[in-house]
């Protein structure tokens, strides 16, 4: 990836290419001078590109506002801003850069007074001076269908008391979804921004257990032979079905299973999961207890949830990116023997027994050119709880002081709410979105992302995908 650094720190070559020994040196001041010229050559492009990436979040700080553009009141910049970024009552503004919208099921705005409003005032202005036109970058147009298409599948969940509000910005969100639409040839060749950051070096390759904070991006995660096994369901329903039916299918959800010795101890370790069923009868009647006799994968076992973006052509098909919007990487360190009744997070020992890393795409990142678009989350970074929340919309029940830390939450910490079980116990992926058991098979990347979209289109616990077929047919029709 090209970020504008030049391959050697600058004016070293000719430095080192000018350089005259007029007398012949010591073995010792020799081997010295060799040392301090690799030295320089390994650690000044890393100087280099912490002061860029230091200037980077400046820059980024500086303008939240400017992302499709670098005039922030550029109507891409003014759309987007309208439905992602929400004001507390006390002024301050959060979603610049966020992945999803911060919309709950319980969310009364854009559906409600001045905010919706303006939505409505900013569609049609889009769609009376052809706003897709002011843009042609296909990577920017991809994402800003991406982000008004998370829209559309929102309102399509709204209360029945704002289904006017909703279907009034249904029938113009369709209209702009479908002028920023991309051949298939242009997604296709849309950029895999993950090959990016792996090149970009922003990454440790690998876990290391004696540096366990740094996120790593594991190069040979894609790789078809390599130690990372793509997983699927036997049954052909989604691999991660709570996470494709919380984004709607707009996303193809993979996982990644590596076991330390191999992808042939992997295989093989699937294959004996077959079978063993996943619960056994409790002592408690209301809660049923995990199987003790389920094989167990061994200690240093890592997990990859990787979620790749989907878009819609100018035909209104649907088509996978090679874009990558996150990863989600679990490293069991400990695998404890003893499986845990019920839910004690307190005393829960996956607190410690596992390692969790994200890492998310930025779309400030991206169209800077900056790692592929993608950053890793700290430790102790907060974000509001979107995936697997009540519903209820923070901005709305959350006092003005206390929504920093009441309406979040430390997102890595949080992992363990979920992944509680020792072992092959946390794996949820084990279940349907119904609580009954799906077997795990290997499986493989365009496999999984053909099930996603089959289901996307066919599903029918959420309609939102034939509302907007429908209002795009409509669309081309008139």
């Amino acid at each position: 990836m090209n970020c504008g650094l030049p391959a050697y720190p600058l004016g070293l070559k000719t430095r080192f290419d000018g350089w005259r020994i007029t007398r012949r040196p010591s073995r010792a001041k020799n081997l010295w001078a060799k040392w301090m010229i690799t030295l320089s050559f390994v650690i000044a492009p890393i100087i280099l590109t912490i002061r860029y990436s230091a200037q980077f979040e400046r820059q980024s700080a500086s303008t939240p506002h400017a992302i499709y553009d670098s005039n922030p009141d550029h109507l891409w910049n003014r759309l987007h801003r309208a439905f992602y970024v929400r004001t507390a009552r006390n002024g301050e503004e959060y979603g610049h850069d966020e992945l999803d919208p911060l919309l709950w099921a319980e969310t009364k705005h854009l559906l409600a007074g001045p905010s919706h409003q303006q939505a409505i005032k900013l569609l049609d202005e889009f769609l009376s001076v052809n706003g897709a036109a002011l843009i042609t970058d296909p990577l920017k147009r991809a994402m800003l269908q991406r982000d008004l298409w998370a829209i559309f599948d929102w309102s399509a969940e709204t209360p029945p008391s704002y289904q006017r509000e909703a279907q009034a910005l249904q029938s113009k969100l369709a209209l702009v979804i479908r002028s920023i639409a991309l051949s298939r040839e242009q997604i296709q060749a849309l950029p895999d921004n993950y090959a990016d950051a792996v090149r970009a070096i922003v990454f440790a390759a690998q876990y290391d257990p004696e540096r366990r904070e740094p996120a790593f991006l594991p190069p040979d995660l894609f790789q078809p032979d390599g130690p990372w096994v793509c997983v699927g369901a036997r049954g052909g329903q989604p691999v991660a079905p709570v996470h494709a039916y919380a984004f709607s299918g707009r996303s193809v959800f993979l996982i990644f299973i590596r076991l330390p010795e191999g992808r042939s101890s992997t295989l093989n370790y699937l294959e004996k999961l077959q079978g063993f069923p996943v619960f056994i009868a409790g002592r408690n009647p209301n809660w049923r207890s995990p199987n003790p006799n389920l094989p167990q994968f061994p200690v240093g076992a890592q997990l990859a949830l990787v979620r790749k973006m989907v878009v819609i052509d100018n035909q209104g098909d649907l088509v996978p990116t090679r874009l990558t919007e996150g990863v989600q990487i679990r490293v069991h360190r400990a695998i404890s023997k003893t499986i845990p009744e019920g839910f004690n997070f307190d005393s829960n020992a996956e607190t410690t027994a596992q390692d969790f890393f994200e890492i998310k795409l930025s779309r400030a990142r991206l169209f800077a050119g900056h790692s592929g678009g993608l950053r890793a989350l700290a430790r102790d970074e907060k974000e509001f709880l979107l995936f697997q929340s009540h519903g209820d919309d923070p901005f709305d029940w959350v006092k003005e002081n206390e929504l920093m830390e009441r309406g979040r939450i430390t997102t890595l910490k949080f992992c363990v709410n979920c992944h509680f079980m020792p072992g092959v116990h946390s794996m949820n992926s084990r279940l349907d979105l119904m609580g009954a058991q799906a077997e795990l098979i290997a499986s493989d990347i365009n496999n999984e992302t053909k099930v996603t979209i089959g289901w996307k289109q066919t599903n029918q616990a959420k309609y939102d995908w034939r509302m907007l077929q429908r209002l795009w047919r409509a669309s081309t029709a008139r």
